[in-house]
């Protein structure tokens, strides 16, 4: 077999186990009952060590020519359980096939994102969804083990699933037009 008969094969081949297991995939699952975390995705937001870089490596790899500026975010509330607790980023976010991501780098100080690269280094550190109620989707997270981390506005809670046995945080938001306008400064 000479080296095109074999790389055609394979492809066929690779097609033919691809679709198979897409196939068992979609057989295999139910459908998703509603819940207070039903809504669309909103973003996938990253913990990095330079926000800048990382956001131009991202629009470099997905032909992303201009990107926007690094904004600064000081005190921010963390959630209930850490009363009076504050904490900063500088963010930049992007928008590649579709989907909105953001880079988040942690000002000094104790900070969420510091503390996950601590544990693991930069990577995915929450995924965002739209819902419509945020405190029922907040509760319903918790009362599934989650816990509640951070309360960047009314609008905007972060969940932690980890005790839970998931290896995620959950941010939950409301849509942009349920969210209240920003104060006259």
């Amino acid at each position: 077999m000479n080296a095109q008969t074999k790389v055609s094969v394979a492809m066929v081949g690779g097609f033919v186990v691809g679709l198979a297991c897409s196939m068992q995939l979609v057989q295999g699952q139910g459908q998703q009952r509603p819940t207070p975390v039903s809504g669309p995705l909103s973003h996938i937001s990253f913990a990095v060590a330079d926000v800048e870089k990382s956001t131009k490596l991202f629009a470099d790899v997905f032909g992303i020519d201009s990107v926007g500026k690094a904004m600064e975010y000081p005190g921010i509330k963390w959630g209930p359980a850490f009363p009076g607790k504050t904490y900063g980023n500088k963010r930049m976010g992007l928008t590649i096939n579709g989907i909105s991501f953001e880079f988040l780098q942690p000002l000094p100080g104790d900070n969420p994102y510091s503390q996950f690269m601590a544990q693991g280094g930069e990577g995915v550190h929450h995924i965002g969804f739209n819902v419509t109620d945020v405190p029922k989707a907040r509760d319903y997270l918790v009362s599934k083990g989650g816990v509640q981390t951070q309360e960047y506005a009314e609008w905007a809670n972060y969940v932690d699933m980890h005790k839970a046995g998931l290896p995620i945080t959950f941010e939950i938001t409301n849509p942009p037009a349920q969210r209240p306008a920003p104060a006259a400064k």
